[in-house]
C-alpha cells in the first residue's frame, strides 16, 4: 500500500508507481468533493434526513472503489441486507446502521476539509509546476532572460519532488479517514467475526470427519493388510521362499502406510512449520512447485503459532491454485511485518480471472483469517496478473 511504500523506502518511492497513484487519488477527489458540496444542500432542501441514505450511498460506494488506488485490501460494503423488501424496510434498515451516519460524516468532511486538502495538493503537484514552466518559457522566448533557463529546469524538478511527498501525505490521510468512516465499524466487525467463527467450527467438524474417514479407509486398511501378511509369513515360516516374499510384501505395505500417514499429518500441520517457522515451511512448498517461485519473507522471528498456521495454509492454497489453474510462467511470495500486522502477497503472471467465491479452498481459509481479525483479498483481472494479499495481526 501507499503508506507502507512511503515508510519503508522513502527514496525509492519517488521512482515507483506510487506517486502517480497518489496523484490520481487526490486529483480525482477534487471533482468528487465538488459534487458532494453541491449535492448536500440539494439533499437537505429536498428531504433533509429522509433522503440522506439515498443521497450519500452512491458517494460511499465510489469512495470505497477509489481507495483501490492506494493499494491494500479493498473496503467491503458494511451495510447489512434488509430484513424485508420495499423502500420502507430498506430505509428503516439504513437508519439503524451506524455506517449510514459515518457515511454522512465522511460526505461532510469530503465536501469541506478533505476537498480543500485535495485541491491544495492538486495545485502544488500539477498547476504550480505547469505555471512555472509556462512563465519560464515566456521569459526565455520573449524577454530573453538567461536565468529563466535555470528556472525552467531546476524549479519544477524541486517542486515535483516536494509535491510527490506532499501528495502522498494528503492521500494517506484522506485514505485513512475514508477507511475508518466507510469501512466496517466495531458492530459490523463483531457480526462478521461471529459468522466466520461459526463457519470455522463447522469446517473443523468436517475436517475431523475427513481425518477419521482417511484413517479408516487408508492407513487402517493398510495396517490390517500388513498384519495379515505378517500372519501368513509366520504360518509359512518353514518355506523360506514364501516367507521371504511375504516379508518383502509386508515391508512394502509398511512403507505405504507410513507414507499415507505422513501425507495425512502434513495436511493437518506440517512438522517443518512447527520446528522452523513460516519461512522454512514456505521454502519447502517451493521445492514441490512446478512453477518458478521467488520467495522474499522478511520476518523478525517466530510469530504466534495461529498466525503462522493460517498464513502457511493460505500461501499453500494460493500456490496450489497457481500450479493447477493459472497457467503461469512464474510466481512470487513476499511478506513482512508492518507495525503489528503480518502482510503477505502471493502473485503470479498467469491468465487471471480467478474467483474465490467459486471455490471452497480460499473461502474456508478466509473464515480462519476472519477469526483471527485478519483480512484476505484476491485481485485477479482477466489476463492477469493474480495477486492474493493477506493481513494478520501478529502482536499487540
Amino acid at each position: 500500500m501507499l503508506g507502507e511504500a512511503l515508510r519503508a523506502r522513502p527514496v525509492r518511492y519517488l521512482v515507483s508507481r506510487w506517486p502517480l497513484r497518489a496523484l490520481a487519488y487526490v486529483v480525482s477527489g477534487v471533482p468528487v468533493g465538488l459534487l458532494t458540496l453541491l449535492w448536500l444542500p440539494v439533499s437537505v432542501v429536498l428531504g433533509a434526513v429522509a433522503l440522506t441514505p439515498l443521497a450519500i450511498w452512491p458517494l460511499a460506494m465510489l469512495e470505497r472503489r477509489r481507495l483501490g488506488l492506494l493499494g491494500g485490501l479493498p473496503v467491503p460494503d458494511p451495510h447489512a441486507g434488509s430484513a424485508g423488501t420495499g423502500l420502507r424496510q430498506w430505509l428503516r434498515t439504513r437508519y439503524t446502521e451506524a455506517v449510514t451516519w459515518r457515511e454522512l460524516a465522511y460526505a461532510v468532511l469530503h465536501a469541506t476539509v478533505l476537498l480543500a486538502l485535495d485541491l491544495a495538493a492538486t495545485v502544488v503537484a500539477v498547476i504550480a509546476p505547469v505555471a512555472i514552466i509556462v512563465f519560464a518559457v515566456i521569459d526565455v522566448a520573449v524577454r530573453h532572460i538567461p536565468g529563466a533557463v535555470v528556472l525552467l529546469v531546476v524549479a519544477p524538478a524541486i517542486l515535483l519532488v516536494i509535491a510527490a511527498y506532499a501528495v502522498a501525505l494528503v492521500a494517506v490521510g484522506h485514505g485513512e479517514i475514508a477507511r475508518t468512516l466507510l469501512g466496517p465499524g466495531d458492530e459490523e466487525t463483531v457480526r462478521v467475526l461471529t459468522r466466520s467463527r461459526a463457519r470455522l467450527i463447522d469446517a473443523f467438524e468436517v475436517e475431523r470427519r475427513r481425518i477419521e474417514r482417511d484413517l479408516h479407509d487408508g492407513a487402517q486398511q493398510r495396517l490390517v493388510a500388513l498384519t495379515m501378511t505378517l500372519g501368513l509369513a509366520e504360518l509359512e515360516r518353514d518355506d523360506p521362499v514364501v516367507t521371504h516374499a511375504l516379508v518383502t510384501q509386508a515391508a512394502a505395505q509398511s512403507r505405504a502406510a507410513l507414507a499415507e500417514l505422513r501425507d495425512l499429518v502434513r495436511g493437518i500441520h506440517p512438522r517443518v512449520l512447527t520446528d522452523l517457522g513460516l519461512p522454512a515451511a514456505v521454502a519447502e512448498l517451493a521445492q514441490g512447485c512446478g512453477v518458478p517461485l521467488t520467495i522474499i519473507l522478511d520476518l523478525p522471528g517466530r510469530l504466534p503459532s495461529a498466525v503462522e498456521s493460517a498464513a502457511y495454509f493460505v500461501v499453500a492454497e494460493a500456490v496450489t491454485n497457481t500450479v493447477k489453474h493459472a497457467g503461469a510462467t512464474r510466481a512470487w511470495i513476499t511478506g513482512a511485518v508492518n507495525g503489528n500486522r503480518l502482510v503477505i502477497e502471493v502473485g503470479d503472471d498467469g491468465m487471471g480471472g480467478a474467483d474465490p467465491s467459486h471455490g471452497t479452498g480460499l473461502a474456508g481459509l478466509a473464515d480462519r483469517v476472519d477469526a483471527l481479525a485478519g483480512a484476505l483479498a484476491v485481485a485477479s483481472p482477466v489476463g492477469g496478473p493474480t495477486t492474493l494479499r493477506l493481513e494478520l495481526p501478529c502482536c499487540g
